[in-house]
């Protein structure tokens, strides 16, 4: 009698070694293109600059800025200053606001630290005092549309300058009622000399 023999048992191995195969060539094929390249020249690190050489004996340092124009006062006019940030007419003709009681008081405040000009001037004239009077004007939003000095009986355009700049680089709180025009009386003595 003969005898059948069964075909031996197909197993599934075939199509995982073949996945297996094209993983490896695509891998193979993509570290292969990132070794070549592609083809984009690489940044390369630069070395820094050298510093430069330096100076001889003969170079001069650059000369030291000039100094700030002095303020010039007029009692009859109004202060000329800078245009706040807003947008053009918002400070020009006649002021009909008023100052609120907020205002008024970030005003002494500014005065309160304008004393630091004042200290400032006294390290060149021991003996210097006065009033000094600055005329500020607010826009509707707290911006200073100009500030410039009203009176100086302090007699320090010094000092007069460096007050007008702390306030024209200063915003305040808004004023009623739109853009207004103020004085800021300051009397400067030297502590213990008085009120």
């Amino acid at each position: 009698m003969a005898q059948s023999v069964a075909p031996p048992p197909k197993g599934g191995n075939g199509a995982f070694i073949g996945a297996a195969v094209v993983m490896l060539l695509l891998m193979g094929g993509l570290i292969f293109w990132k070794l070549k390249g592609s083809g984009d020249p690489q940044p390369q690190a630069s070395a820094p600059p050298p510093p430069p050489p330096p100076p001889t004996v003969f170079e001069q340092p650059p000369p030291p800025p000039p100094p700030p124009p002095p303020v010039e006062e007029d009692a009859g006019k109004k202060p000329v200053g800078k245009v706040g940030p807003v947008g053009a007419g918002v400070c020009t003709g006649e002021c009909k606001g008023s100052a609120t009681a907020a205002l008024q008081s970030a005003l002494a405040a500014k005065a309160g630290a304008a004393r630091g000009c004042y200290e400032r001037g006294l390290r060149n004239n021991a003996t210097l005092q006065g009033r000094l009077v600055i005329s500020v004007r607010v826009g509707p939003t707290g911006q200073v549309c100009s500030a410039g000095v009203a009176s100086n009986a302090l007699g320090d355009p010094g000092v007069a300058s460096c007050v007008v700049g702390m306030f024209r680089s200063a915003s305040f709180p808004a004023p009623q009622g739109g853009c207004v025009d103020t004085q800021v009386p300051m009397n400067f003595v030297p502590k213990g000399g008085g009120k």
